[in-house]
């Protein structure tokens, strides 16, 4: 490392320094039958400029990683904004309503606490399902599995989203007894991002369908009836942050929601997968009956 040279003839090893410029990053230790000195001079600036090159790969990993984490911190501050501009508008109606008129009859008032009470506890869904997300935006997911009726479970996401759904016709069709042993909040969290991707790319006066039917695990089918997706985009929407170019300034969202969901599924060795054609979009998360593996 101070760049001297080191030869043991008796024994034929050489010892060299390897240096980018001047100076020394390295030393280079050969055995064997001895080689000119222009021969290991080449050798060892062949080993400096590919030392060098994996160093410039590493930093641009470390910038993309950070430009990553940027990005996420960026788009779930975005979401965040968005998506808990409405419950809170709603919050605040209703108190100023109570502060503005506290003298108005008794069901009135009850009728706007009622309104508060209920957006307030949406209001702290979405704190909890966002600060979820950002915990599992990682590939290394742990499960602690339960024995769970997923028919049961789709019913109680479809019901604690009757704010997004607003009327619309939201379809839950059952095979009967869909149990399976799997972590029961993430199962939730992953078919949550499934049905509010429907709501969100489709028609509010288009229906939304949820089936749940047993096989050789469980499946639930989440199909929409909106203008579909492209068959070029198909295999990029679960990657991590991307949003379609043609979707991307006209529909709030993170990018983060597929991502997870697959995640989820992953982790309890399921798959999640999409069919798609203009008309109807059918996302397919699998759970296998077999939970042994991924425990804890």
């Amino acid at each position: 490392m101070q760049g001297s040279s080191f030869t043991d003839a008796e024994r034929n090893r050489v010892i060299t320094a390897v240096r980018l410029g001047s100076e020394p990053i390295a030393g280079l230790a050969l055995q064997g039958t001895q080689m000119p000195d222009a021969v290991l001079q080449g050798m060892a600036n062949l080993v400096a400029i590919g030392l060098e090159r994996a160093r410039a790969q590493d930093l641009a990993s470390q910038i993309e990683a950070a430009r990553q984490s940027e990005k996420l911190r960026t788009t779930l501050l975005d979401a965040m904004a968005h998506e808990f501009k409405t419950p809170l508008t709603s919050v605040m109606a209703a108190t100023t309503s109570l502060l503005a008129n506290p003298d108005q009859p008794a069901e009135s008032r009850l009728e706007l606490l009622k309104v508060a009470d209920e957006e307030a506890n949406h209001l702290k869904n979405l704190i909890d399902d966002t600060v979820e997300m950002g915990r599992l935006d990682t590939p290394d997911i742990r499960v602690h599995t339960e024995l769970c009726d997923v028919g049961a479970i789709v019913r109680e996401v479809v019901d604690s989203m009757r704010n997004e759904i607003d009327g619309r016709p939201v379809n839950v069709v059952c095979d009967e007894h869909p149990s399976i042993s799997i972590d029961r909040r993430l199962v939730k969290l992953a078919v949550k991002q499934l049905v509010d991707n429907a709501l969100k790319y489709s028609s509010p006066d288009t229906p939304v369908t949820v089936r749940v039917h047993n096989g050789s695990g469980v499946t639930v089918a989440v199909t929409d009836y909106g203008k579909g997706i492209p068959v070029q985009e198909q295999t990029r929407i679960f990657e991590r942050l991307y949003r379609s170019p043609t979707v991307r300034s006209q529909i709030p969202g993170s990018g983060l929601g597929l991502s997870i969901a697959q995640s989820i599924v992953r982790a309890h060795h399921g798959d999640l997968t999409v069919a798609s054609r203009p008309g109807e979009t059918t996302f397919r998360l699998t759970l296998p009956a077999d939970q042994r593996a991924g425990h804890s």
